[in-house]
């Protein structure tokens, strides 16, 4: 893909985050038709809500993760992670998947956020 499409240089990792992140809100979107249609649309509307709190931090966080200029294999891992994390979690709320296997795909995509955030603090602690 030619860069000459974007307004900001863009570079594999930002081309990635902006990848992974259409994905995030596409599934986001997928879930306000999906409550018309299942037969318990409080567990869909669960789980947009969940998504809503969850990936609105993210985006922001992921986005200031980029301009640390971290490993690519590291970021691109934490952002796969991440969206696999999020399909889990809201998996878990329309069909009966494992409690346990629900809570570890919070904590993994909360974990990951809040590594990004520590990240971009870290970096930029100067600017205290």
């Amino acid at each position: 893909m030619s860069n000459s499409l974007c307004a900001l240089p863009c570079t594999d990792l930002m081309q990635s985050y902006f990848l992974y992140s259409a994905i995030l809100a596409l599934k986001l979107l997928a879930l306000a038709p999906l409550a018309s249609i299942v037969c318990n649309p409080e567990k869909v509307q669960r789980a947009n809500i969940s998504d809503l709190k969850n990936l609105t931090p993210f985006w922001l966080v992921a986005a200031l993760y980029m301009t640390t200029s971290p490993d690519r294999l590291l970021a691109v891992g934490l952002l796969r992670v991440f969206v696999l994390a999020r399909f889990v979690a809201a998996l878990g709320y329309v069909k009966k998947l494992p409690r346990m296997a629900v809570e570890l795909a919070f904590f993994v995509s909360f974990a990951i956020t809040s590594y990004m955030g520590g990240k971009v603090v870290y970096t930029y602690r100067d600017a205290l």
